[in-house]
């Protein structure tokens, strides 16, 4: 039986660190200015739970030159943004980002963002102010 310890513990070293994923994109807000509170969350479609930061990543690489990252466990999302100044609004990464934030664009509907463990999902901006 002794033998079979170490394993178990393997198995949950294992399991904490390779069930995550990352999610990631560049903040935006229809303003001069990204609000310092503008916070994003990704919240699980299955169990409801939410993942937030209010961490703003300052680097060249993303629109507007901040970003977020999440990490989160595998599964399905929708990604959105809040800010205290539009309380109760969020701002999802929707089929409104991905048409160019058009006034033709005929949808606001969420994306639905897949993670899997161990990879990164990029360009997930929640940008859709407009719904």
């Amino acid at each position: 039986m002794i033998p079979a310890i170490p394993l178990i513990f393997a198995a949950a070293a294992f399991a904490a660190s390779g069930v995550t994923g990352v999610i990631e994109g560049a903040l935006g807000y229809p303003g001069e200015e990204i609000p310092g509170d503008m916070k994003v969350c990704a919240e699980n479609l299955v169990t409801k739970q939410q993942y937030c930061t209010a961490a703003h990543i300052e680097n060249k690489r993303y629109r507007y030159g901040l970003g977020y990252r999440i990490e989160v466990p595998e599964g399905r999302y929708h990604v959105f943004a809040t800010t205290a100044s539009l309380k109760g609004h969020r701002a999802y990464y929707s089929e409104f980002v991905t048409c160019g934030l058009r006034v033709s664009c005929p949808s606001h509907a969420p994306i639905v963002v897949t993670v899997v463990a161990g990879q990164t999902v990029s360009g997930v901006d929640p940008h859709d102010w407009y719904k």
